[in-house]
């Protein structure tokens, strides 16, 4: 699976086991933002999983036993640590095993990759010194962390958290509940894994009957200028306008129902970059709105023309516009994606 466009980025190939490629794949089909694979590991390694190396905040014996060398992909019978694996115990097992998926991935740089390679062999090997003072069974993987192991890492908890399990599992101290190769090979398992009461992560836009595609279409009715500089912020954070849009209005309406007049000052307020539709043309920019979400909207503008003391009276129009705008003028940081196990 090449990166989309390396541009000005380093590639490196990377091998990954076939069910976290697979699941990978899920997410990005599902959770919009995300235009690939290379895209989404990109955004979790400098948003979530290096942070967190980089704190101390991720139990380096766990994680490298998982990721580290031809263990991590199955191309071999035994472990990190030299003992067999239960894979090993069968041919069958151990050709399963032994598949693996590459994948190239492209980055900016990978000076952090490299930094928390550092960091989390250093940390296992401190860990190991403590052990050797004090004592305790079970054994570390005697290695050097690579990049590769950092970046099969990024991909493990995402799959696994896709599959059900915790989020940032390397971070969980129970995260040898939700690691192994029966959970690896079965993706049927996921369901019944679930957290109670959990919903399942990720947010389909359904197809309607008689419709080609999922969700319902509306329109925000904002400039020229506007749409140019939605497209293009959505460019910049590797996603589309209608992404922004879309992450805006669920911003918006998060708004409209915990602080409404906050939300209405926002909605209320005069902005150049809105414009009235025009008589018999569909001249605004159209975005798909998950069913839901556009019921939401409808509930938000209920909401607010209810409000003691209104004048005009708010139309669905006006809050499309507001959240246009949200989505031009909000900080990047709060337009990205938002990353496996996160709300949003």
């Amino acid at each position: 699976m090449p990166d989309e466009k390396f541009g000005s980025k380093e590639g490196r190939l990377i091998y990954l086991r076939p069910a976290d490629e697979k699941e990978l794949g899920r997410v990005v089909a599902a959770r919009g933002g995300y235009k690939s694979v290379p895209h989404l590991l990109r955004e979790y390694l400098s948003r979530s999983l290096i942070p967190r190396i980089r704190e101390g905040r991720c139990f380096p014996g766990r994680l490298l036993a998982e990721t580290t060398g031809r263990a991590s992909s199955g191309a071999s019978g035994k472990s990190p640590t030299g003992g067999k694996s239960p894979a090993g115990d069968s041919a069958k097992g151990q050709a399963k095993s032994q598949a693996r998926t590459k994948i190239q991935l492209g980055l900016e740089s990978w000076a952090p990759v490299e930094a928390a390679t550092k960091a989390l062999t250093g940390a296992l090997r401190r860990l190991e010194e403590r052990r050797a003072r004090e004592g305790g069974a079970g054994a570390l993987p005697f290695c050097r962390c690579g990049e590769a192991e950092v970046v099969r890492a990024a991909a493990r908890e995402i799959a696994t958290w896709s599959r059900g399990g915790p989020p940032e599992l390397f971070s969980q101290e129970s995260a040898c509940r939700w690691l192994g190769p029966s959970r690896e090979d079965s993706a049927k398992e996921g369901a019944s894994r679930r957290e109670p009461g959990r919903e399942p992560p990720h947010q389909v836009l359904p197809i309607l009957p008689g419709r080609e595609r999922g969700g319902k279409p509306v329109q925000y009715y904002i400039t020229e200028e506007a749409k140019k500089r939605l497209k293009s912020k959505g460019a910049q954070l590797g996603q589309t306008g209608s992404d922004l849009a879309r992450r805006a209005t669920r911003m918006l309406i998060r708004r409209v129902e915990e602080a409404p007049a906050e939300a209405l000052r926002h909605i209320t307020e005069e902005s150049r970059l809105y414009r009235e539709p025009r008589e018999g043309k569909t001249s605004g920019f159209q975005v798909y709105l998950a069913v839901k979400t556009k019921r939401r909207v409808e509930r938000a503008v209920a909401r607010l023309n209810q409000r003691p003391g209104r004048g005009d009276r708010l139309g669905q129009l006006d809050v499309l516009q507001a959240a246009a705008r949200l989505a031009i003028e909000a900080p990047d940081e709060k337009m990205r994606p938002p990353l496996p196990g996160a709300s949003g």
